[in-house]
């Protein structure tokens, strides 16, 4: 008698694998398009100021504000690209170049009432869109 034991799996169980990977992997496209939404409807109202959340005008409560703005923006940014990449890959299809560029754009829009949180959402954007072209590549 053989001491390596067989593999009794059966054929079912084998095609219900794949199956599960690809539920669980929607599930993670859909959540993560919701966090996009809620950071999405949390920068407009915070960016477009509709709520100000610090009155006060000293440097420490201004740059605390200056950077949930930005960092609120770079969140949406990476889950919509999570969301939308995903989906893509799951279709079958490469993403685009307009997707990226139209996300870009969108996570933009959302810093122009205040020139600082452009900038430095501008360049946050720029290393996020550059690693994740590295992180691709690899």
């Amino acid at each position: 008698m053989s001491k390596i034991r067989k593999d009794t799996a059966k054929p079912e169980s084998l095609k219900k694998e794949p199956m599960f990977v690809e539920k669980t992997a929607y599930r993670s496209v859909i959540f993560s398009a919701i966090l996009g939404g809620v950071f999405l409807v949390l920068s407009v109202i915070i960016n477009g100021e509709f709520v100000v959340i610090f009155t006060s005008d000293e440097l420490i409560w201004v740059s605390i504000d200056v950077i949930l703005k930005i960092l609120i923006i770079l969140f949406f940014f990476i889950f919509m690209m999570i969301s939308i990449g995903n989906y893509k890959e799951l279709t079958g299809k490469p993403l685009d170049f307009k997707l990226i560029l139209l996300i870009f754009i969108l996570s933009l829009i959302q810093a122009f009432k205040n020139s600082t949180v452009f900038s430095f959402t501008f360049i946050g954007l720029l290393v996020l869109v550059i690693y994740f072209y590295v992180v691709q590549e690899s």
